[in-house]
């Protein structure tokens, strides 16, 4: 998990450093692929580990989020000091400060999501697919509380936790274990192959498909996007979560994994870089 985390980090913020040269037609396709899978693999993992704990929504999710929600704000207002102020508020996250409010609704959501067996579950986890993709056409919901994302994300932290569930019951993690085992040469290649077709297909038709739409974060009349993109979306991002799942080593790895133990830094503090980048270069 950690070796995971850690390659996902790097992605984010390599991500957010390749906005610096979208005019180019190769780094906006690299810069998509990034896009198509690594927040709905970030967010299966942050379901993975997530757990109902209070006092830790609070002062490892709500107290850091108003923390740097109020630094950004300032950092650009004034020490950045673009042309159009942003304004201050706490009800609409600041570009990276999504992921920490939509995190805080996720982990308290978590007594409602363990209830019941696998059925439950399964139902969970279809509604939360249905809502992710109806919401898109009610045009209220949006960046504001970045309810968009919190719906659109909401079934890889689900089926996050959920694995984690099977993971921790000796019994279910054995019979996953020995199915992969027995069928790993095919299991590999099915997904090393749909990987590639979606990474292909979004080298093939760079400009048919949008790098906004996989921010997710707008209604469809929005960002123009539709609900059979958004499930085609969904759908690559699963092949990538299962292909890296098989594809990172289950072992110490240096200092990739001790930079995995440490990502939430990582990703609150980079953005500092990323901006000042951004205004040098007269992207703000």
């Amino acid at each position: 998990m950690d070796n995971i985390k850690a390659m996902l980090i790097i992605l984010v913020v390599l991500g957010h450093l390749l906005e610096l040269f979208l005019k180019s037609g190769n780094v906006k396709t690299v810069y998509k692929i990034i896009y198509a899978f690594h927040m709905p693999l970030f967010i299966f993992i942050s379901g993975y580990f997530a757990r109902f704990n209070l006092k830790k929504i609070i002062s490892g999710i709500l107290i850091p989020y108003m923390i740097f929600q109020t630094v950004y704000i300032i950092y650009v207002n004034y020490i950045l000091d673009v042309e159009k102020d942003v304004k201050f508020t706490y009800a609409q996250p600041y570009w990276i400060m999504w992921y920490m409010m939509a995190m805080m609704v996720w982990s308290l959501s978590v007594p409602l999501i363990s209830k019941g067996g696998r059925k439950t579950h399964l139902m969970m986890i279809a509604v939360s697919l249905a809502a992710s993709l109806a919401v898109g056409y009610i045009h209220e919901i949006g960046m504001k509380f970045t309810l968009s994302r919190i719906f659109v994300y909401f079934p890889f932290f689900i089926m996050g936790h959920y694995f984690s569930d099977i993971i921790k019951d000796e019994e279910k993690k054995s019979k996953l274990i020995g199915f992969y085992h027995e069928h790993k040469r095919l299991i590999s290649m099915i997904s090393a192959v749909a990987f590639g077709v979606a990474v292909g297909l979004i080298a093939a038709y760079p400009k048919k498909l949008s790098y906004v739409w996989l921010y997710e974060c707008a209604p469809y009349s929005v960002s123009h996007e539709t609900a059979v993109i958004r499930l085609a979306h969904f759908v690559v991002a699963l092949v990538s979560i299962m292909y890296f799942y098989l594809l990172i080593p289950n072992i110490k790895f240096g200092i990739m994994s001790k930079l995995g133990a440490k990502t939430k830094g990582v990703y609150l503090c980079h953005g500092f870089v990323v901006l000042a980048l951004k205004d040098m270069a007269g992207l703000m």
